[in-house]
């Protein structure tokens, strides 16, 4: 079915349904008390919230320049909102300005670098 879809919509419906897939894990091992489980899906979680728009590039199998740029553009909104809630989440459910600003910063510097990566490799393949 996705064979047919354009890689970014590939893309984001790939790295959407992972991150659930892994949201949800998280619960279950959290919930059976499968620490080592849990701490890894954990880590997993914590990584795949700062490289979204990286991540929709990679499983949308996304080649063109302005795609990549289009993922990046799409991606790097959610991160920010995921980022601000794993913040919460480290913080055992409550505000702390310090790890989400950090946390928001990590999501910003992520996609800003992918985004330069992406037009230094388009502008070394032009030039």
């Amino acid at each position: 079915m996705l064979n047919d879809a354009s890689p970014l919509f590939r893309g984001v419906c790939i790295s959407a349904t992972l991150y659930a897939a892994l949201f949800l894990s998280h619960i279950v091992a959290a919930t059976q008390d499968w620490d080592t489980l849990f701490k890894i899906i954990a880590l997993l979680i914590s990584l795949m919230t700062f490289i979204i728009g990286p991540s929709i590039v990679i499983f949308g199998k996304i080649n063109m320049m302005q795609e990549k740029i289009r993922a990046n553009t799409f991606g790097f909104p959610i991160s920010i909102v995921l980022a601000i809630g794993l913040a919460w989440a480290y913080e055992d459910q409550s505000l702390d300005m310090i790890r989400t600003l950090a946390f928001i910063g990590v999501a910003i510097g992520v996609h800003f670098a992918h985004r330069q990566l992406i037009r230094q490799k388009h502008s070394e393949k032009m030039g």
